[in-house]
Protein backbone atom coordinates (compact mmCIF):
# COMPACT_ATOMS: atom_id res chain seq x y z
CA UNK A 1 0.00 0.00 0.00
CA UNK A 2 1.51 3.56 -1.01
CA UNK A 3 1.51 5.84 1.35
CA UNK A 4 0.72 9.55 1.06
CA UNK A 5 3.05 12.32 2.39
CA UNK A 6 2.39 15.42 3.98
CA UNK A 7 3.71 17.15 0.32
CA UNK A 8 1.39 15.52 -1.60
CA UNK A 9 -2.04 15.55 1.05
CA UNK A 10 -1.39 19.38 0.99
CA UNK A 11 -1.50 19.46 -2.87
CA UNK A 12 -4.31 17.71 -2.82
CA UNK A 13 -5.75 19.01 0.03
CA UNK A 14 -5.46 22.68 -1.87
CA UNK A 15 -7.09 21.02 -5.49
CA UNK A 16 -9.80 20.04 -3.48
CA UNK A 17 -10.58 23.12 -1.76
CA UNK A 18 -9.89 24.84 -5.12
CA UNK A 19 -12.43 22.65 -7.26
CA UNK A 20 -15.24 23.27 -4.33
CA UNK A 21 -14.73 26.77 -4.14
CA UNK A 22 -15.03 27.01 -8.27
CA UNK A 23 -18.05 24.71 -7.78
CA UNK A 24 -16.75 22.33 -9.67
CA UNK A 25 -17.56 18.01 -9.19
CA UNK A 26 -14.57 16.05 -9.74
CA UNK A 27 -15.80 14.79 -13.03
CA UNK A 28 -15.95 18.64 -14.20
CA UNK A 29 -12.58 19.03 -13.02
CA UNK A 30 -11.38 15.98 -15.10
CA UNK A 31 -13.40 16.56 -18.06
CA UNK A 32 -11.86 20.16 -18.13
CA UNK A 33 -8.10 18.81 -17.86
CA UNK A 34 -8.89 15.93 -20.09
CA UNK A 35 -9.98 18.82 -22.95
CA UNK A 36 -6.97 20.18 -21.58
CA UNK A 37 -4.36 17.41 -22.77
CA UNK A 38 -4.16 16.45 -19.56
CA UNK A 39 -5.24 12.84 -19.28
CA UNK A 40 -6.23 12.75 -15.36
CA UNK A 41 -9.73 10.94 -14.52
CA UNK A 42 -12.25 11.01 -12.02
CA UNK A 43 -10.60 8.57 -9.94
CA UNK A 44 -7.16 10.21 -10.37
CA UNK A 45 -8.60 12.99 -8.70
CA UNK A 46 -10.04 11.72 -5.73
CA UNK A 47 -6.36 10.21 -5.18
CA UNK A 48 -4.47 13.03 -5.57
CA UNK A 49 -6.85 14.68 -3.53
CA UNK A 50 -6.92 12.13 -0.75
CA UNK A 51 -2.66 12.34 -1.17
CA UNK A 52 -2.63 8.36 -2.54
CA UNK A 53 -1.33 9.70 -5.79
CA UNK A 54 1.79 11.82 -6.17
CA UNK A 55 1.22 14.25 -9.70
CA UNK A 56 3.81 15.54 -11.74
CA UNK A 57 4.66 19.06 -12.48
CA UNK A 58 3.00 19.01 -15.58
CA UNK A 59 -0.25 17.88 -13.84
CA UNK A 60 0.26 20.18 -11.29
CA UNK A 61 0.45 23.13 -13.90
CA UNK A 62 -2.99 21.61 -15.66
CA UNK A 63 -4.17 21.76 -12.02
CA UNK A 64 -3.66 25.26 -11.17
CA UNK A 65 -4.52 26.60 -14.96
CA UNK A 66 -7.90 24.63 -14.67
CA UNK A 67 -8.99 25.81 -11.32
CA UNK A 68 -8.26 29.32 -12.13
CA UNK A 69 -5.10 29.75 -9.49
CA UNK A 70 -1.34 30.51 -9.17
CA UNK A 71 0.72 27.63 -9.79
CA UNK A 72 1.97 28.49 -6.32
CA UNK A 73 -1.12 28.79 -4.76
CA UNK A 74 -1.25 24.46 -4.59
CA UNK A 75 2.09 24.85 -2.55
CA UNK A 76 1.00 27.22 0.51
CA UNK A 77 1.18 26.51 3.67
CA UNK A 78 -1.94 27.23 5.65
Amino acid sequence: MKRSTPLHRNIGAKVKYYRKLRGLTQKQLAAQLQTNGCDLTETMLGHIETGYRSTSIFEIDKLAEALKVDYNALFAQD
